[in-house]
């Protein structure tokens, strides 16, 4: 990782006179300083350099110009000399925010580097005390927590990421954070649709106090108007109350608590699930009744209830809900601890989860394209119940026996749907169709190509096909190891 600007939080800084009134500064070290601050802030790091070894020479006791040096020197990708630098600065200025958010955001990626994800972490939570509210510090604690295993911590910091970045008056996140400003959001007419009615949802079964009948004469009002084709018309809904403080935001969220009987279902198939999976030729099992009942209500609950469908740049007015936007609750990570559990050998500790989302589709679309992921074990499950389903030899997942080749990088193997079916026909794949189920898994090897099938479900808010799914590990790691 090698610095790239300077910035409020992180970087180098301009003499201050009331910092160094207290000292005698010559004019031209101050002079030498600023101008190396303002070459950094030009990508022009090696002349910053001389700058700032001119100011460290010449008055060796400032905690600012070690702290710059520091800067350069990692822009130039001398790590361990600012390393070093830092350090300086911290010893003649042990409360200097500057130099200790600099030192901790390197020492961070360097250890990510490392694979020291436990060292990595630390360094991020020393960040969070300076910047509590900064969504890339907590983006990162999220992914460091992960990436370590303890997902009740990364729980933790996903939620506060979501209240930073889609908090609302309305429904705050924990934490207490004021609502804050979030770039417009797309707006469209499937996510508008779907948010009404999972607003009129949760006003029938009083799940929400009365005030929020005028919400919903809003979302009415702004779909009724809604253009696709007219951006600017779209501008101004988006801008006018209530769209502006409640579209795109947390505004209410069921935080479905942990089962204690368990949230997986302790049967004989889950039981040889992993054997099962071993002796797959492709590495794929089903497993039905995958939750447990209560679980599965829970869960269901929480996808019908919580305001967190923001994504709808899909085709087919298809959103996606992702962990640190808010698809996050206590059942959620336990699901993903005992599925580790589960799977001592094909998953365990060896592959983290490293990804969570939901997605909820439309009533009736045609088959989504082929594509690989990241990961090295999918897990895909789903929870609508079946009765919403019109097909019952359908609306599930397609699954190739052709793995996506090694040298592809993610954005051919899962997105370019035209170069992945001309290799799919070339390579003379077979499909594996598993139909739909409620409460049925399929747990499969990620670099396997696979595809959503075409889907025929009832109209009605209930009725939409809801999809879990969770991530394991890493598509080269997996190689590797």
């Amino acid at each position: 990782m090698t610095a790239s600007a300077s910035s409020a939080r992180y970087g180098t800084v301009q003499s201050n006179p009331a910092m160094v009134s207290a000292k005698s500064f010559s004019e031209q070290v101050l002079a030498q300083n600023d101008e190396g601050h303002r070459l950094c802030l030009q990508g022009c790091f090696e002349a910053a350099e001389a700058c700032f070894r001119y100011a460290v020479q010449h008055q060796p006791d400032w905690s600012v110009a070690h702290n710059n040096l520091g800067w350069v020197l990692q822009a130039l990708g001398h790590n361990e000399d600012a390393i070093g630098n830092y350090k300086s600065a911290l010893r003649l200025e042990p409360v200097c925010v500057l130099a200790r958010a600099n030192l901790a955001y390197l020492l961070a990626h360097l250890y990510v580097h490392l694979g020291q994800f436990d060292a990595a972490h630390g360094m991020w939570r020393v960040l969070v005390e300076l910047y509590p509210n900064d969504p890339e510090v907590l983006d990162n604690l999220t992914s460091t927590a992960l990436r370590a295993n303890d997902l009740a911590d990364a729980g933790h910091w996903a939620m506060r990421h979501a209240a930073v970045t889609r908090g609302s008056v309305w429904h705050p996140l924990p934490g207490d954070i004021p609502e804050v400003p979030i770039p417009a959001p797309k707006l469209s007419r499937g996510k508008l649709s779907h948010d009404l009615e999972q607003l009129r949802y949760l006003r029938d079964r009083q799940l929400v106090s009365p005030k929020w009948d005028a919400l919903i004469d809003g979302y009415e009002a702004a779909l009724q108007r809604f253009n696709e084709s007219d951006s600017l018309l779209q501008q101004q809904l988006y801008e006018t109350w209530p769209l502006h403080s409640t579209y795109g935001r947390v505004i209410h969220h069921l935080p479905a608590a942990r089962q204690e009987e368990g949230a997986l279902s302790d049967s004989a198939v889950l039981r040889r699930a992993e054997q099962d999976y071993q002796q797959s030729p492709l590495g794929v099992v089903v497993i039905d009744d995958f939750l447990t009942p209560q679980a599965l209500l829970k869960l269901q609950a929480f996808c019908l209830q919580s305001t967190v469908w923001h994504t709808n740049r899909y085709a087919h007015g298809r959103l996606g809900a992702f962990f640190r936007e808010g698809f996050n609750c206590p059942l959620l990570l336990q699901v993903a601890e005992e599925i580790q559990q589960y799977f001592p050998q094909v998953i365990g500790i060896r592959h983290p989860l490293l990804q969570l989302w939901g997605f909820k589709y439309g009533h009736d679309q045609p088959a989504t394209y082929p594509h690989a992921d990241f990961a090295a074990v999918n897990v895909n499950f789903w929870i609508t119940p079946d009765e919403a389903n019109l097909d019952n030899s359908s609306g599930g997942l397609v699954i190739y026996d052709v793995e996506a080749p090694l040298d592809w990088d993610f954005e051919t193997y899962n997105r370019q749907g035209d170069r992945i079916a001309a290799f799919l026909q070339a390579s003379g794949a077979q499909p594996l169709v598993i139909p739909y189920r409620c409460n049925r898994a399929i747990i499969f090897n990620s670099d396997l190509f696979h595809a959503t099938a075409p889907l025929a479900f009832r109209p009605g808010y209930t009725n939409q096909r809801i999809n879990i799914t969770l991530l394991y590990g890493e598509r080269v790691r997996a190689v590797q190891v």
